[in-house]
């Protein structure tokens, strides 16, 4: 495919996969501060995760509704990139003064314009479910992606990766079940045949 699609692996939650997905080309590595999800990493494991990863890998924590001032003092030394996946407003995302990445699951060409109030750096579209496994409206993304520089996510594996990137042309996708032996732990072998489909 020989792509320079950026690679974010989320969901990580042990330091040996963190350092898997460097070796293997990740540009970006995400860990979930959602309470609630089963790949839930406590704030207090992330300097472990995150400590001595090179300058050009950026962390990035997934947070659900959470308030401002948690979002920081968790990112605080330890995330570059705080990635909205609740309700959160554009005012929300502005306060936070950091970089940030909003999820979003679009069914309408006309959703499309309400992104238009968000000032942010990235979104990432996503299925109805994130975390699922579901697909999001890979049409929809497309012309997303004209506009913005999107981050496609939902359902992606080494199967679908190469008719994703062609249709979509995102700036970036980000895998996390896809490439699990259980929530939360990697499969080497399959997080090496992911990216030996996308870097062909």
């Amino acid at each position: 495919m020989r792509t320079h699609c950026k690679v974010k692996i989320c969901g990580l939650t042990r330091r040996r996969d963190v350092e898997l997905a460097v070796e293997l080309g990740a540009e970006y590595v995400g860990f979930v501060l959602a309470p609630a999800s089963p790949r839930h990493v406590p704030p207090e494991l992330l300097p472990e995760l995150t400590r001595g990863l090179p300058e050009h890998v950026r962390r990035v924590g997934v947070f659900v509704n959470e308030p401002a001032e948690t979002i920081r003092r968790i990112a605080a030394g330890n995330l570059d990139v705080v990635q909205l996946h609740g309700t959160e407003t554009p005012e929300f995302a502005a306060r936070l003064g950091m970089p940030v990445w909003k999820a979003v699951h679009v069914e309408t060409e006309r959703e499309l314009e309400m992104l238009e109030r968000y000032d942010v750096e990235r979104f990432l579209f996503d299925a109805a479910s994130g975390g699922s496994g579901g697909v999001c409206d890979w049409r929809l993304a497309a012309l997303a992606a004209k506009r913005w520089r999107i981050m496609l996510a939902g359902g992606l594996r080494s199967g679908n990766i190469r008719d994703a990137v062609e249709t979509v042309k995102p700036y970036g996708v980000d895998l996390s079940s896809s490439l699990e032996e259980a929530p939360g732990i990697k499969s080497e072998d399959k997080m090496r045949e992911f990216f030996k489909e996308i870097r062909k």
